[in-house]
């Protein structure tokens, strides 16, 4: 093992000097090498010409060798194990179809610069790690953006532009893979008398507490939003028709049964419908909204399922199915 030598320890001392010495045939394969090139490049399989870039393999091989078979003799750049490049000083010498590397370097030179490209790694990995935290956390708060661009500061539901992107995105879910969706819509009955009566904080409170209920009894996979005023929209992929009412009645007999600390009970109407083939997400939205218009009409606190798209189109809004009151 070789130790360079401190020169300010011993001043007169001549720089400590590592000989390198390997054989390779002549398609450069690596035959031989001493703890010099070791030192340099640990790996067997090195090929002389990607051990030496200067000079290139075309201009040594294109020359005529000295009377001592040199081929080459002066500066020449060599890769270290640290995949970096140093120079030494040394021959590449042709003899008996063989070429040998003879050349030396200084360890202490050598040494120091190993030393800073080891440095230099630690801050590059240091560095990268710093980047790569900077860029999570990019990521995260570039999602929390996006979350609070698409929910509903007061209710905690999805927003209308939330509502808008998923009535596009489970439509043309449900339709590629042939699954059912259903959606429901509901509204607050009575609720300008909720806010004419106790005034808009009361009713800011109910529409609250209407979201946080919608979000306490869905799915993960359901999107429970609020379309604009008392109107909320939850869409309900992989879902049927008898499922979607059954489940608009247990929301319905929950709002009616929740205690808002108001003198008269909450309640509110819903309309019902699942998507048909070739139906469009805001089509389906639409005749979930006749159905809850239905609703109103025959007395509010009710759900009522939409009536088939043809039907609609004919002039029969809503069909009446699964209606349920609380006197």
């Amino acid at each position: 093992m070789s130790m360079a030598v401190s020169r300010d320890l011993w001043p007169d001392a001549e720089p400590l000097v590592s000989i390198v010495i390997a054989r390779f045939d002549d398609a450069g394969h690596l035959l031989h090498g001493n703890a010099g090139l070791r030192r340099l490049h640990n790996d067997a399989s090195i090929n002389l010409w990607q051990l030496v870039t200067r000079p290139s393999r075309d201009s040594v091989m294109q020359a005529l060798p000295d009377a001592a078979g040199r081929l080459y003799s002066g500066l020449l750049t060599v890769s270290n194990r640290s995949a970096s490049m140093v120079t030494l000083r040394g021959s590449l010498v042709l003899d008996d179809g063989q070429i040998w590397l003879i050349a030396g370097y200084d360890m202490d030179e050598f040494e120091a610069l190993s030393a800073a490209l080891l440095a230099l790694n630690d801050e590059l990995s240091g560095a990268c790690r710093a980047l790569a935290r900077s860029k999570r956390e990019l990521e995260l708060r570039e999602q929390q953006i996006r979350v609070l661009s698409l929910t509903d500061a007061l209710t905690g539901v999805g927003n209308r532009r939330r509502l808008d992107e998923a009535l596009v995105s489970e439509a043309a879910r449900a339709s590629r893979y042939d699954q059912p969706l259903a959606l429901l819509i509901l509204d607050i009955d009575h609720f300008k008398r909720v806010n004419d009566t106790w005034g808009h904080d009361t009713g800011d409170r109910v529409l609250k507490e209407t979201g946080t209920m919608l979000l306490a009894s869905l799915r993960e996979s359901d999107i429970a939003t609020r379309m604009g005023g008392e109107e909320f929209v939850v869409l309900l992929p992989a879902t049927g028709v008898n499922q979607a009412l059954a489940s608009a009645e247990r929301l319905r007999e929950a709002l009616g049964a929740h205690d808002f600390n108001l003198p008269s009970r909450v309640t509110a109407s819903f309309g019902v419908a699942c998507l048909e083939p070739g139906e469009s997400g805001p089509a389906l939205l639409a005749r979930a909204d006749g159905a809850l218009y239905t609703a109103k009409q025959q007395g509010r606190n009710r759900v009522v399922a939409a009536a088939p798209a043809v039907a609609s189109a004919a002039g029969n809004t809503a069909g009446t199915l699964h209606i349920k009151e609380i006197s």
